[in-house]
């Protein structure tokens, strides 16, 4: 037994996050989406950004806790 010494396993929910150009794609759809939200008439400024940030939450809860 190895006390105190980490684990060499990835965690196959995270390891999309090594990916070539994943971060480019992240960044681009969480723009997009801000963009759509923006689009819609009704909605005010910084309710766009919670619904960006509550949508991306739940996204990323998605992605890296329940996909296995």
């Amino acid at each position: 037994m190895n006390v105190g010494v980490a684990h060499s396993e990835v965690n196959p929910n995270t390891q999309v996050m090594n990916s070539r150009g994943i971060w480019l794609a992240y960044l681009l759809l969480v723009t997009m989406l801000h963009v759509v939200l923006l689009s819609i008439p009704v909605l005010t400024v910084p309710l766009i950004w919670t619904l960006t940030n509550v949508i991306h939450n739940l996204v990323m809860y998605l992605f890296l806790h329940m996909v296995k």
